[in-house]
């Protein structure tokens, strides 16, 4: 019989927090515990045994999956079988470069490599093959061109080379500055020869009459490998400032939040934990829209270049599962244009947040994304900031009874049975945000707010899905004071106006109705 592992509390949380999102409102986690780890082809894959009230299963990570222990007796081969999926998931993508996150910067880098792969499994003459060692030309070249976007500090009393196209020479510079000092010598040399040898490699395969598709896969692969050997170096000098454990020295650390709500960095090797600062807060809307707005960096991605983000097969087939439902006259309006389909699983995701985790990281539980440029279909992650949901307590559902509307600021009148009616404020371009045409989209609608803080503050949401994805779905309101408010005062709306001006003489009020 096999025994448990000695396994952090975080870890074991993680798979219990999985083995009920799999499941229904009724499912009861009995046991958890670690039986064993291996590693395979440079992953760590951890088996879970899992007791519950539907059965037991073998919860294996990393890819984390799970498999019933009535269908599947033996660990080893639940362990086999899920190494074999997630080798078939994986090999559709030929960038291996996974293990930090693909960075931005070399984007267009990898879209260029994918394409050339593209382009060689439908080679069917020797000229395909040929036009495939040019692109891959092309691909090391970009990659010189995100190089000197890096603005790396160039070696002092170096001739820099005169053309931009010449790879080897660049290369050599690059090597230098990427592997310094006597250290790191092996990996300069490494550098240097892998693209010596292989720019000439493609240099020969783009003028060979002989060349086959096994060329073109050699070809491929070498410039694979040597893109991920630059990448991996310009991680490696910048990633110096790696934390470790101050008991045992290793990098195994993870930040970790207690059930308390406090925030420990926790070691997975030995055990230790210490305190560490929370991560840094979000201003309340009401707040960030006092800010200057952010200059955002690079242009929108739009579905047209989604091949820039998701490989060009995914981006394909995104667009092809979109096509059917483009009618304006048959896709409901709820529908999310951005669902992408994994046919592996048979589970949906969204093209945002699928963007954002594979070269950013994953999103903070509960965080919306929201683009701070102004186009609307953009998926470009260097655009992205994550808006976590209000964690305010107390929300309250209210019917929306009525509407006064005003060029600026929209008074709706909103109710419950607990807390009778009370009138509140929000801006008009609230509307825009979910989608809805005019304020009478407002109306018999239900929306939730939070109570208010000490300044009146509340957050409210309706009973909708945002259509506007530069915020989130929250927006922040003002209860209107309970106490009566003379035609001089300021209107508790914010427009600047008396009482009076705001709401008796200014605008023309309209009770909207539904039709």
């Amino acid at each position: 019989m096999l025994s448990a592992m000695e396994t952090p509390e975080n870890e074991r949380r993680a798979i219990e927090e999985y083995l009920r999102s799999q499941s229904g409102p009724d499912f009861v986690i009995e046991h958890v515990e670690k039986l064993t780890s291996e590693y395979v082809l440079g992953y760590q894959y951890d088996v879970w045994d899992a007791h519950t009230n539907e059965g037991r299963w073998w919860v294996i990570t990393p890819f984390t999956n799970l498999y019933s222990q009535d269908h599947i007796k033996s660990m080893d081969i639940a362990l086999s079988f899920h190494i074999g999926l997630m080798s078939r998931v994986t090999a559709r993508d030929p960038i291996r470069f996974k293990e930090g996150g693909t960075k931005t910067w070399v984007l267009e880098v990898l879209r260029r490599l994918e394409t050339a792969s593209d382009n060689l499994d439908r080679a069917k003459e020797v000229e395909d093959v040929q036009a495939v060692g040019m692109r891959l030309r092309e691909t090391l070249l970009t990659l010189l061109e995100k190089l000197h976007d890096l603005r790396l500090e160039m070696p002092e009393h170096v001739d820099l080379p005169q053309q931009e196209g010449n790879f080897k020479a660049w290369a050599e510079i690059y090597a230098g500055i990427l592997a310094p000092g006597p250290s790191a010598g092996r990996l300069r040399k490494l550098l240097k020869s892998q693209s010596d040898n292989i720019w000439e490699y493609l240099g020969w395969l783009t003028h060979a009459r002989n060349a086959s598709t096994l060329d073109g896969r050699i070809a491929l692969s070498a410039t694979n490998e040597l893109i991920e050997t630059f990448l991996f170096a310009v991680e490696r000098i910048k990633d110096d400032s790696t934390e470790r454990c101050p008991v045992c020295s290793s990098y195994q650390l993870s930040r970790q939040r207690t059930e308390g709500g406090d925030w420990i960095q926790q070691c997975s090797t030995c055990g230790w934990s210490g305190p560490i600062d929370p991560p840094a807060a979000i201003n309340s809307e009401h707040e960030a829209a006092r800010k200057e707005p952010k200059e955002v960096e690079g242009e929108c991605v739009t579905a047209e270049g989604f091949g820039i983000y998701l490989t060009p097969g995914q981006a394909r087939s995104m667009l092809e599962e979109a096509a059917p439902v483009a009618d304006e006259d048959e896709q409901p309006g709820w529908t999310n244009p951005f669902a992408f389909r994994f046919p592996e699983d048979n589970s949906l995701h969204d093209a945002h947040r699928l963007v954002f985790r594979s070269f950013n990281h994953e999103p903070s539980p509960g965080s919306e994304l929201a683009y701070e440029c102004d186009e609307y279909s953009c998926v470009n992650p260097k655009h992205a900031k994550e808006i976590p949901l209000p964690t305010a307590s107390n929300w309250s559902p209210m019917l929306v009874e009525r509407v006064i509307s005003g060029p600026s600021y929209l008074e709706l009148q909103v109710a419950n049975q607990a807390k009778g009616r009370v009138s509140l404020f929000t801006k008009r371009d609230t509307l825009s945000r979910y989608g809805m045409g005019d304020a009478s989209s407002l109306l018999e609608r239900v929306i939730f707010i939070s109570e208010a803080d000490d300044k009146g503050w509340i957050s409210l949401i309706p009973a909708a899905r945002r259509a506007d994805y530069k915020q989130g779905s929250a927006a922040s309101g003002w209860i209107h004071p309970s106490h009566p408010v003379s035609g001089d005062d300021p209107c508790p709306c914010g427009s600047g106006a008396t009482y009076d001006a705001c709401h008796t003489q200014g605008f023309e009020i309209q009770e909207e109705a539904v039709n």
